[in-house]
């Protein structure tokens, strides 16, 4: 593909289109243990909303709400991830 195909000038963009609206809303949670001196636990949360939203969708077409999009961003899917790691320290 050529590189006027993949790319247009800033200027080309048609005045009617808003770009585009991509919410997200990343949080984490660590728990650390130390068990002995050395050794420890770490349990790991971490969770990923986001979400580009259609140019046909209404919120789209009303530009960015502080109040409305914060609410949303809890209505997209999550992505959960769990993590556990334990070492010892063995002293020899």
């Amino acid at each position: 593909m050529s590189y006027d195909a993949r790319f247009k000038p800033f200027a080309n963009v048609d005045a009617g289109d808003h770009g585009f609206n991509y919410r997200q809303f990343r949080s984490n949670a660590v728990l650390r243990y130390e068990y002995r001196p050395g050794s420890t636990l770490f349990v790991v949360w971490q969770q990923n909303r986001s979400n580009n939203l259609d140019p046909t969708d209404p919120d789209y077409q009303n530009g960015y709400q502080l109040s409305r999009d914060y609410g949303t961003a809890f209505r997209d899917h999550p992505n959960n991830t769990f993590l556990v790691r334990w070492s010892y320290w063995m002293n020899p």
